[in-house]
């Protein structure tokens, strides 16, 4: 008797219908503002690319189209069904849809394998069902799919997504929403969004080759709990982390969060330390939470990689400085010896009571003094044995905070200065291949989004600590020595 996955391995699977459908039908489609039903038909909505059919026996109209008995009754050919009823009728449902030719499904439906013994049957039966007719679906127990490219959205809850050059597959769908709500925060777009339920058909494997192939993808991220085909998840990232970077949070490490894992999707955990020299030897960047991966992202976008792991840093005051030198030494990242050279530049600039070495602290220059930072910071990165540059220095007050010290006038002359200079800054880290990251001495600023967007048109990261800035440079220099490892 064939295995189950050697039946779905023959089957094979057209992403168009997933991720590109010229018909939708949404089959438990409401009026009711808050329901599934009504937010994913919402979401389709926005797109006149696609004809949309509701299927609610019970309402002759949603939202203002025609809706149909049952997805027998649609007179149109459908290519992707999405499914928001009750468990127990999602059998029904699947050989409804089998008898009308639909090409693929979304079952969003939860109630299944994730519920026990009893839900697994139930779940087991609808992919049974499924595979006769050659219905490949995501889910069930899912938060829905979105392609930006082709203005697909069955996501009830999440904003309009930005496009982008991001994927993300997540075993949870509200965690895959909250990565996708701290990206957009982040000014990150998105190529492609799935979550995958309980992949009673379609795995996480299966939408990470997709994405390995997607010309719209640039970057890979993934949520994962467990792996139900390690060897293959494994080979595909080999053969894609050499050309496009992959992100992966790993939930489930302790003995608490695997069992949250399991009664969650149904998914086995695994031993933390094999997912950990796996996702090493195949080239996947191990995050620990949205935060991370986010400012990550942010760095492979719009960043170089580092040529070597040795750093130097520029501060506005001592204990900055040592608190940035102790966290990138903790993350394995070496504090750059200064060449002769850059000290006697560094002398030109900085005040005599200078540090006179890595870190490099100017000392609490003032505001008036602003204007050797650049400078200052021109001659870290021209230094050969510099591979990074960390800084923390008063570059990119706010409005109001420039307001407390000058007139309308003297803040415009500033803003224009700060630009200019930031702009000479986004073109000296492309022409060095030196990676520069901003770490704001005060917190409030590195939150503010009108400093955020100073650095962010130059694609400079603005990090709210020296320890998070390090954390990314190291995972930056971590992935150029997995790309071009040094010769033995």
């Amino acid at each position: 008797m064939k295995s189950q996955s050697d039946t779905k391995q023959k089957q094979p699977i057209n992403w168009q219908y997933l991720f590109a459908p010229a018909s939708v039908a949404v089959i438990g489609a409401s009026n009711t503002p808050g329901s599934w039903g009504y937010g994913i038909m919402n979401h389709l909505l926005t797109s006149k690319k696609r004809k949309l059919y509701p299927v609610n026996p019970n309402a002759a109209e949603i939202l203002g189209i025609k809706a149909y008995a049952s997805v027998t009754d649609i007179p149109g050919a459908v290519e992707l069904a999405v499914i928001v009823v009750s468990a127990q009728r999602v059998l029904k449902i699947i050989e409804e849809c089998l008898q009308k030719g639909v090409k693929a499904a979304v079952v969003v439906s939860g109630g299944f394998a994730e519920t026990g013994e009893e839900g697994k049957k139930l779940e087991d039966e609808v992919a049974r069902i499924a595979r006769q007719g050659g219905i490949r679906f995501i889910g069930p127990n899912t938060m829905g799919h979105a392609d930006t490219y082709s203005q697909l959205s069955t996501l009830a809850w999440t904003w309009e997504t930005p496009p982008g050059p991001v994927a993300l597959i997540s075993q949870s769908g509200n965690y895959g929403h909250r990565i996708i709500h701290r990206g957009m925060i982040s000014g990150i777009g998105f190529s492609k969004f799935v979550c995958t339920g309980n992949e009673a058909d379609l795995h996480l494997e299966d939408y990470f080759e997709y994405m390995a192939q997607d010309k719209n993808t640039r970057i890979i991220t993934a949520y994962i709990e467990g792996l139900r085909e390690g060897r293959r998840f494994f080979q595909i990232a080999r053969e894609t982390t050499a050309s496009k970077p992959v992100i992966a949070i790993k939930g489930g490490a302790t003995r608490g969060s695997a069992k949250a894992a399991k009664s969650h999707t149904a998914t086995l955990a695994g031993s933390d330390e094999i997912y950990t020299a796996a996702f090493r030897q195949a080239g996947v960047l191990r995050v620990d939470d949205d935060d991370e991966l986010c400012e990550l992202v942010t760095a492979l976008l719009y960043q170089p990689l580092p040529r070597g792991n040795r750093i130097g840093i520029l501060t506005i005051g001592g204990g900055l400085g040592v608190m940035a030198a102790e966290a990138c030494e903790k993350e394995g990242l070496e504090l750059a010896p200064l060449a002769s050279s850059t000290m006697e530049k560094l002398d030109d600039y900085l005040p005599p009571r200078w540090s006179h070495g890595n870190p490099v602290d100017m000392a609490g220059i003032s505001m008036a003094e602003n204007p050797v930072i650049f400078p200052s910071l021109w001659a870290l990165m021209e230094d050969e044995g510099v591979d990074a540059v960390l800084l923390q220095a008063p570059v990119g007050a706010n409005t109001n905070r420039l307001a407390t010290m000058f007139d309308s006038r003297q803040i415009k002359a500033v803003r224009e200065a700060e630009e200019n200079s930031l702009s000479a800054l986004g073109k000296r880290v492309k022409q060095l291949g030196k990676p520069v990251f901003m770490v704001k001495p005060a917190v409030e600023f590195a939150t503010d989004p009108e400093v955020a967007s100073l650095f962010s048109r130059e694609g400079i990261p603005v990090y709210p600590s020296p320890r998070r800035a390090a954390k990314v440079l190291n995972h930056l220099a971590w992935y150029r020595r997995y790309l071009s490892p040094p010769a033995q």
